[in-house]
């Protein structure tokens, strides 16, 4: 089972697909200090150093070794042999002893350090042999391996402060390099918002401010790039006592002078022509002629895709809980509105059938292949294809399709260029998009418009002759339209089944079981299961446990005291977890005035009766941090926080 180590941000140890790592400090130190030395011996001097500094404990052999023998039961370390019986190299994880100290053998594919000194390295190289493209996508890749500062969450000795001071010299040096890149592509103006955020960070570092200037000046904002000079002056003489470097001033020279050399170069002749078909590529799913009780959100979003062209690309972002209808919504304003967009219309899901994040890269692919580039001709990294794709419609007015959306990490490389093109999103999660010109929020339908869904599905007069059953159905499932279909589906072919019946059998099963089978064939819940099964599995894993202990509440809304109650733990942690939830249109929220203690939540009751047949297989047996099976799901929860349960 592979064993993938994440230095880059908080730490993060996965086996296979469960999360295992330690949360005894001592642990999670002498863990990262032998990750970060990954495939070399580590001293046991060196190591008694990091952990106890000047202070060893009497027994600091047998403690040592303790930890070592807990850390290979922990994480499945074993102590491989050079060769297997086949006479192949043994590549599996495995933390080996040596006469002298310890060796953590990991590929460098499953080390987040390892894989971005390698990436780094080679955009490093790339740069200076003039592939800027190759170099910006290189570079780019690299910094995707960093989730936040580097061991953030250890306590670390001097051995770690000195590794992670290097990988964040590293980090900061290969921003910069990639930056550059940006820059000699000519992408000033998408490296406005960023170098501006950086500045403000790093108030005292030359090579942020110097870049911002140039890139300002590009703009055509040199009065800007002027003032970035003078905030850097005043900031280095107050903080330092310093003046800026000669090369800051040198540039800064060369903006009062409009110096030429600052000009963008003109860019080489590509020895390649990529092949761009002729035809306007149309890959719009198709859409229902008709959408019932959305007539104001589909005039507002039809309003914004039509509306005379801004200054700056149009982006909708569609959001509702799982089964709303948002890209049927999506699809059908899409068909509206397509002839206002000639230069073609695109759609990407952004999750796969099995609930798996689909990468900007691959959808780039698809719509460069589109667009007529051949497989053999594709770009290789992320940023080619994004500049291949941006160049094609720089001077197209296009609309872009993104379904399913679960990061930010996913719009950014498909935002379009042109200021007349426009990008419509559905989100499979609560996203903060800096982008988004509008958010629509699509809620479930009341009762009188599922009724007349039912109509359009089964036929009016068959509805008509039993309205109070039809009016159950659609209260039972939330008036969510995907469930409202799977009724009609489920009576379709049953011509002989009256909506009575359905409503009847619903009504008997609540009332013995207090939920229903969604996985059988005659239940209209069957039918947003999968859309909400993906959505949980985005979900962190103390949400996933949270949400079928919260699900047996015999309470219809939730306070924060009675959640943290319930999960075992304290208000706090209950927030996080409950805000998770929310985030995910799992649970909903609102403020309660004069209530001190927070917002109150309750589920959709579909949601609910979820919840337990969701969360129930998958968590029945959870491990503890000693690695016992926890019998309830407080402690499962406890375990998947690396927290003592509250009692």
């Amino acid at each position: 089972m592979t064993l993938r180590v994440s230095l880059l941000g908080p730490l993060q140890v996965i086996r296979g697909e469960e999360i295992v790592t330690p949360s005894a400090g001592k642990l999670r130190q002498l863990l990262s200090l032998l990750a970060l030395c990954a495939n070399n011996i580590v001293l046991i001097e060196q190591i008694i150093e990091e952990l106890w500094e000047q202070c060893p404990p009497a027994s600091v052999s047998t403690t040592l070794q303790t930890y070592i023998y807990l850390l290979r039961k922990d994480l499945g370390l074993g102590r491989p042999q050079s060769t297997r019986a086949s006479g192949t190299v043994d590549r599996r994880p495995s933390l080996q002893t040596s006469p002298y100290g310890y060796q953590l053998c990991l590929d460098t594919e499953l080390l987040d350090s390892l894989r971005f000194e390698q990436l780094a390295e080679r955009g490093r190289l790339e740069l200076e042999a003039g592939k800027t493209a190759t170099a910006a996508g290189t570079l780019a890749e690299a910094l995707q391996h960093w989730r936040g500062p580097a061991l953030v969450d250890v306590a670390c000795g001097p051995l770690l402060q000195a590794e992670v001071l290097r990988l964040e010299e590293n980090r900061k040096s290969t921003l910069e390099n990639r930056i550059d890149a940006d820059l000699a592509l000519g992408r000033h103006m998408e490296l406005l918002g960023e170098l501006t955020a950086l500045v403000a960070k790093h108030p005292t570092h030359e090579g942020f401010p110097a870049r911002l200037m140039k890139a300002l000046y590009r703009a055509g904002r040199r009065s800007d790039a002027l003032g970035v000079y003078q905030r850097l002056r005043y900031n280095l003489a107050t903080e330092l006592g310093l003046d800026p470097s000669t090369e800051v001033e040198r540039l800064h020279q060369s903006i009062l002078n409009a110096d030429s050399v600052l000009d963008l170069p003109e860019p080489a002749e590509s020895s390649t022509v990529l092949p761009v078909t002729s035809t306007p590529p149309s890959q719009i799913p198709h859409a229902v002629p008709e959408i019932v009780g959305r007539s104001q959100q589909l005039a507002e979003i039809f309003d914004l895709l039509t509306a005379p062209a801004p200054e700056r690309p149009t982006v909708v972002m569609i959001a509702g809980p799982p089964g709303v209808g948002a890209t049927t919504i999506c699809a059908h304003v899409s068909h509206q509105v397509r002839g206002c967009y000639p230069g073609g219309q695109f759609f990407a899901a952004m999750i796969d059938q099995d609930g798996r994040r689909v990468g900007a890269a691959k959808v780039l692919e698809n719509f460069l292949k589109a667009i007529g580039v051949p497989e053999d001709r594709m770009p290789p990294s992320l940023m080619e294809r994004a500049q291949v794709f941006q160049d094609w419609a720089r001077t197209r007015k296009i609309l872009i399709v993104l379904d399913d959306v679960v990061d930010t990490c996913q719009v950014s490389p498909l935002l379009p260029v042109n200021p007349d093109s426009a990008l419509l999103v559905t989100c499979r999660r609560r996203l903060s998009i800096p982008s988004v010109s509008t958010l629509v929020n699509i809620p479930p339908l009341t009762v009188d418009e599922g009724v007349r869904l039912l109509m359009d599905l089964l036929g009016k007069n068959r509805v008509e002759r039993e309205l109070a059953a039809a009016r159950r159905l659609v209260d039972l499932y939330d008036g969510l339209p995907a469930a409202l279909q799977g009724i009609a589906a489920c009576l379709l072919v049953r011509p002989h089944w009256t909506l009575e019946r359905l409503a009847a059998r619903k009504d008997y099963e609540l009332s013995v079981s207090g939920a229903v089978a969604p996985e059988r064939s005659d239940d209209p819940a069957g039918s947003i299961l999968a859309s909400v099964q993906r959505t949980y599995q985005l979900a962190p894993r103390r949400s996933q446990i949270a949400l079928g202990q919260l699900a047996k509440l015999s309470a219809s809304v939730v306070s924060l005291s009675v959640a943290a109650s319930a999960l075992g733990v304290d208000e706090h942690l209950a927030e996080s977890i409950l805000e998770e939830l929310v985030e995910l249109r799992l649970l909903e929220t609102e403020a309660v005035a004069h209530q001190e203690k927070g917002p109150h939540y309750w589920f959709l009751p579909t949601f609910r009766r979820m919840g337990t047949h969701l969360a129930g297989f998958r968590h029945r047996l959870h491990w503890t941090e000693g690695g016992f099976p926890a019998t309830t799901g407080a402690e499962a929860l406890a375990g998947a926080q690396g927290l003592p349960r509250v009692s």
